[in-house]
């Protein structure tokens, strides 16, 4: 039983003196070094040059049921569906948006109500996803919204009028 009892003794105190004991490391250096990067950029400024304009929108043979839908590109290029006739050409809404050079812009566009003071329809904006800046600062670079609007035999007449949703941030 001594003996046994030795035993646990030394153990205890190797096991003791094992934990006790900070393990001591040599520090050692990255073998390549970490580099660090900011980019500054200005703020993005957007402003609106052109209003959109869809015309004259007539009525000319719809039936009670279907939607009918009028587009306007970005480019400028107005249609009407079947049972609608665009009377004009449309324009566009222009925007500037200025930056810093070389930044690539992401645009973001969202539905929106323009309504007649009675009724209301929903315009469905369209644009370019993104461009790039090639300038910093003014004069900045222009970009066109374009969009479309459904129109239904219950569609009351009017001027309908309303804001687009159109916001830009950096990507």
């Amino acid at each position: 039983m001594t003996k046994f009892a030795r035993i646990l003794t030394v153990a205890a105190v190797a096991t003791a003196t094992l934990t006790a004991t900070p393990a001591l490391a040599v520090p050692v250096g990255a073998t390549t070094a970490a580099t660090a990067k900011a980019q500054i950029v200005k703020p993005l400024a957007l402003t609106a040059k052109t209003n959109m304009d869809f015309g004259t929108i007539l009525l000319s043979s719809i039936a009670v049921g279907p939607t009918y839908t009028v587009i306007l590109t970005s480019g400028g290029a107005l249609s009407c569906t079947a049972g609608l006739t665009c009377s004009t050409t449309g324009i566009p809404a222009t925007f500037n948006v200025q930056g810093s050079n070389g930044q690539l812009v992401k645009i973001y566009t969202a539905a929106s109500n323009f309504t007649n003071g009675t009724a209301t329809l929903s315009i469905t904006p369209s644009a370019a996803a993104s461009l790039t800046l090639t300038n910093s600062g003014s004069p900045g670079l222009d970009f066109n919204v374009g969009a479309s609007f459904p129109i239904t035999s219950a569609t009351i007449e009017g001027v309908y009028t309303g804001n687009l949703n159109v916001t830009v941030d950096y990507n």
